[in-house]
């Protein structure tokens, strides 16, 4: 068996490669339906689960910086699937909202989306992809931990 130090180099640039072809092939999707960006494609999808979001919130949800999130909102709302608000509570506070041009992205991805990860995630049992989550969330928790935004 190969040294930890060994196994946790080959690990790293692994992830580094999934990246990289999660990236091309999600570059391919998001192109299908005018996105210019994989970023955008997920910045929509958080917009998508809750109505009128924080931009702080986003940037917890996608771990981009908030110079980051905010230009990247307002590429969206130049292009038309985003509107933003001030928060009526805190004037503060940006609120981030789907456009009916964003919500037809988001539906025209999920057929796509769904078809492309039952291909990927074929090789793995039900059981497994409930451990494989549970170890990148844990991964993802551990990193967020170290890198500061």
């Amino acid at each position: 068996m190969e040294h930890k130090e060994e196994l946790q180099v080959n690990m790293v640039l692994d992830i580094f490669r999934i990246s990289n072809l999660f990236s091309r092939m999600g570059g391919e999707l998001t192109t299908t339906v005018g996105l210019t960006s994989i970023q955008q494609w997920m910045l929509l999808s958080s917009i998508s689960k809750q109505e009128k979001v924080a931009i702080k919130e986003l940037r917890g949800d996608t771990l981009v910086t908030k110079q980051n999130v905010s230009s990247m909102v307002d590429r969206l709302k130049q292009a038309g699937y985003v509107s933003t608000s001030a928060d009526p509570t805190d004037r503060r506070i940006t609120r981030v909202s789907l456009t009916a041009e964003g919500k037809k992205v988001i539906r025209e991805l999920e057929p796509l989306t769904t078809a492309i990860n039952n291909q990927i995630f074929e090789v793995f049992d039900v059981e497994e992809l409930i451990t494989f989550s549970s170890l990148l969330q844990r991964l993802t928790a551990q990193l967020t931990q170290k890198v500061k935004f």
